[in-house]
């Protein structure tokens, strides 16, 4: 070996070794071979006990591997061959009802046997990030009662919250109309942080706004002018929750 090519593996290692030594005094986790790992935590940084990791094949549909993190939120799985892509849920219970809730991860492409960290974080709302069509909040489908003829884009809901969210933050009072960032389509409502809400409606017009009545479509209550909105999970293990309302006169 030439002392130009000595000096050159010198420098290759000494960088590497400092890469290895930023990395551990910055916490950042480094794939172990073999093996998918990380940690989930909720929307304050703790760590979830119990969450479901699933490592599904992302060209055999039906193969899959699945673990639970641990009392400190961390897991780690040992990876087959093939192309894998991370996912993660956990059970919630609130207001007298279990939610399976997804988790955000921090990369969404695939991985092979070679490993992967995969770390997961609870969101209360936002697209995910593997399906555009996919929200961490809950859905509302909002409907007209029989005879209400009013155009939908002159009907203000506003959503106080009745006690803390899921997550147990205090949330906010959130304001929809037609085409805003909450209510995109005419009988969806989408990315609703879950929570109880008190729901009340006007119709906007003139610089003025009238009151309207509503009702939760599932119940068997008249319309009235506000009444409390609960978020359904979704049925068996699907993750998410929806509720629906029906506006009138």
């Amino acid at each position: 070996m030439t002392r130009t090519s000595m000096l050159l593996l010198a420098g290759l290692m000494l960088s590497t070794l400092a890469a290895c030594e930023a990395g551990e005094a910055t916490g950042t986790a480094r794939a172990e071979d073999g093996y998918a790992t990380g940690t989930v935590v909720d929307t304050q940084g703790n760590p979830i006990a119990g969450a479901k990791i699933l490592l599904d094949n992302s060209v055999f549909r039906t193969s899959y591997i699945d673990t639970t993190t641990g009392e400190d939120g961390s897991y780690r799985v040992r990876v087959q061959p093939g192309a894998w892509r991370a996912y993660a849920t956990f059970k919630k219970d609130y207001n007298g009802q279990t939610y399976t809730l997804r988790l955000r991860p921090d990369a969404a492409d695939s991985f092979d046997q070679d490993g992967a960290v995969r770390n997961f974080t609870w969101q209360l709302e936002g697209r995910r990030p593997e399906n555009d069509a996919g929200y961490y909040g809950g859905y509302i489908h909002p409907s007209r009662e029989v005879g209400f003829e009013h155009d939908m884009e002159d009907v203000e809901l506003v959503l106080t919250p009745d006690g803390p969210l899921i997550d147990g933050s205090a949330g906010k009072q959130l304001r929809l109309r037609l085409n805003d960032h909450y209510w995109r389509d005419l009988f969806q409502i989408e990315d609703i942080p879950i929570g109880r809400y008190t729901v009340t409606a006007t119709l906007q017009g003139d610089g003025q706004g009238r009151p309207l009545r509503v009702r939760d479509w599932h119940g068997q209550d008249d319309l009235a002018p506000a009444f409390q909105l609960d978020f359904r999970p979704e049925t068996g293990s699907t993750p998410g929750a929806t509720a629906a309302l029906v506006i009138g006169d």
